[in-house]
């Protein structure tokens, strides 16, 4: 907030030619909300310095009332900003700005939505290639040590078919002790070209990650800000997009980026501190994880600890075999008290793997409590719980998670209809989730909003409101659907019977996780689909259950040839449905068993010969 305000306040100062806040008065102000002036700036930097403002006069009061005592209060009075009447509702800025940030926020949910199952799998892939980068690293130390190799020590090693590269390094060690990779060059298995490399080294190459504007020269500045607003980041509002608030996440560390910045312009070489990377990428995964599969919010992410308050498993033993329920009791948006959030098996076993890195990382037996970092809970958040987003006995700032985010996603190619590139956050996933639940799934509102753990069904709408490609894509169906239109009339009055069975029919709950044709149910209220599972968003496919969706594709196949031939052309589109949602489900589970053969992946290490 005193970031942002000192930058208005130089903006208003200078325009004004004011020296001290005793010359500050309401006409400046109200020129700049105004546009008078500064004809550059977006209306939501004009709505979000009136916000600041108030914000941080409510802010230092409300200090001052709880924490001086009353003698002294008025010395502290110096220190607010002077009341002006001005209101966000005074100016237009306010509506233009929220409008155009709901315009933005559907565009870019309308190109992350169809993409969700593809996300996912690259984001797999790239962990798996960071998971292999470090793996190799750590055993070239082991070696190096054990048969006392001097350094550098140079290595190469073939990537999976994902990458389909074979990539050159040294390791070395500078004179803090701290070993690092040098990466030399990649080609390509295919041709023997030059390769790409792994997807995050133009960020190195470009020295972008940290704080990288402090102290840069001006042409660095514009290219460094080039580049980031070619990948779709708007620098205004974040110069730094992949700088870590944690220590050990993400930051390469001060030795290596000073040495970074001292090789000539023309060398090519790249220095990696990989574990810091490796961490990043660890959290970002699971992450990303989470909102696949629940549309958790970041604060409800951040809250899971490993305790027997958070992490819960039931077992249905009325099933045969028995099913486990895998729950995070975490407290939601606006409430005090936990909430299930119900999740697949997988979510608990990467949740095992990260509590192994950690209990490695600390040297420890369990992993250390630490205090809950997001200030907007931290009231709610109050003891110390062994937290599975923390490293170096600090909890992962929500700063921190978007980061790393950004940097595992770097590169995707997400854009809108107009072209532009989409940055993923957090927030972006749970709006992408929603969307896809009502429009795609056609689940409804008051379902949603259990999922997404909503108080007002007016934001779940919102959240899961049509975006512009659903509405043009469902103007085509419609205009499709009309040319062979068939006007049924129900016409029937329905038996007390038939009343009695439809209403145990939607009595009936799935028992979560339970098994359901190709995958598990991950939602313990009424079923949404009439236990119609396939494409439903609540299910988690399951590659092992694959043969299932096949021949449930099958039969839908030659259901639809057989409802044509009968002249049924609703029961045929009926089947073309099935047979869509069965392609997608497919399409996920081929994107599962891709990133699970690349995680299997071994790759063959060749060691340079010593002369």
């Amino acid at each position: 907030m005193l970031a942002s305000l000192n930058a208005r306040f130089n903006d208003i100062f200078n325009e004004f030619n004011l020296k001290s806040f005793d010359q500050l008065q309401y006409h400046h102000i109200h020129s700049y909300l105004s546009g008078d002036f500064l004809p550059n700036h977006s209306s939501r930097q004009r709505q979000m310095f009136i916000a600041h403002y108030k914000s941080f006069n409510f802010n230092v009061s409300k200090w001052v009332m709880n924490r001086i005592p009353i003698e002294k209060k008025d010395i502290y009075r110096q220190f607010y900003l002077t009341e002006f009447p001005f209101d966000n509702r005074d100016y237009s800025v306010r509506n233009e700005a929220n409008t155009m940030a709901q315009k933005k926020r559907k565009d870019e949910t309308s190109a992350v939505t169809p993409l969700l199952p593809s996300i996912r799998s690259q984001c797999h892939f790239r962990w798996n290639q960071i998971r292999r980068l470090r793996e190799l690293t750590n055993n070239i130390i082991e070696k190096t040590k054990n048969e006392k190799i001097p350094l550098p020590f140079s290595f190469d090693y073939e990537e999976s078919d994902y990458l389909n590269e074979k990539l050159y390094f040294e390791l070395n060690k500078n004179l803090a002790g701290e070993y690092y990779l040098v990466f030399i060059k990649s080609e390509n298995l295919s041709d023997g070209s030059p390769g790409e490399g792994l997807w995050f080294f133009d960020l190195l190459r470009k020295r972008l990650l940290g704080a990288w504007s402090h102290g840069a020269s001006e042409l660095r500045k514009h290219e460094g800000s080039k580049f980031l607003e070619e990948w779709g980041h708007d620098i205004k509002e974040n110069i730094h997009p992949f700088q870590s608030r944690n220590k050990g996440v993400l930051t390469q560390g001060f030795t290596i980026t000073r040495t970074q910045n001292d090789l000539d312009s023309s060398d090519s070489r790249l220095l990696i501190n990989i574990e810091p990377i490796y961490i990043a990428c660890m959290f970002a995964t699971f992450a990303i994880d989470i909102q696949s599969f629940s549309g958790a919010r970041m604060n409800e992410i951040l809250q899971i600890s490993y305790d027997k308050q958070c992490c819960v498993i039931t077992e249905d033993k009325s099933l045969k075999p028995s099913k486990k329920n895998y729950i995070f009791r975490l407290i939601p948006k606006g409430r005090d008290v936990e909430e299930n959030y119900y999740m697949p098996e997988s979510i608990y076993m990467a949740m095992a793997s990260i509590i192994k890195e950690l209990k490695v990382h600390y040297a420890e037996d369990s992993l250390p409590t630490v205090k809950y970092s997001v200030n907007s809970r931290a009231h709610i958040m109050e003891d110390e719980r062994k937290y599975i987003f923390q490293y170096e006995r600090q909890h992962i700032n929500h700063f921190t998670l978007n980061s790393v985010i950004r940097f595992l996603t770097h590169g995707l190619i997400i854009q809108t209809e107009e072209g532009k590139q989409v940055i993923l956050k957090t927030h972006l996933l749970r709006h992408a989730f929603a969307t896809h639940m009502a429009q795609t799934e056609k689940l409804p509102l008051d379902l949603i909003k259990q999922l997404l753990h909503q108080k007002d069904i007016n934001v779940t709408s919102y959240y899961s409101a049509p975006t512009q490609s659903q509405i043009t894509n469902t103007i085509d169906i419609l205009q499709e659907n009309w040319v062979s239109y068939i006007d049924i009339q129900q016409g029937l009055i329905r038996s007390p019977s038939e009343i009695l069975d439809t209403y145990n029919d939607y009595k009936e709950k799935v028992g979560t996780v339970s098994k359901v044709i190709g995958g598990v149910c991950t939602i313990d209220s009424v079923c949404p689909t009439k236990m119609a599972c396939m494409g439903c968003v609540a299910k988690a496919p399951q590659p092992e259950f694959k043969k299932e969706i096949e021949d449930y594709y099958q039969w839908a196949y030659e259901s639809e040839i057989r409802f044509n031939k009968q002249g049924l052309e609703i029961e045929a589109k009926k089947m073309k449905i099935a047979m869509k949602r069965a392609k997608i489900e497919l399409k996920e589970i081929e994107g599962i068993e891709q990133y699970k053969k690349d995680e299997a992946y071994a790759p063959k290490v060749q060691f340079k010969k010593e002369s």
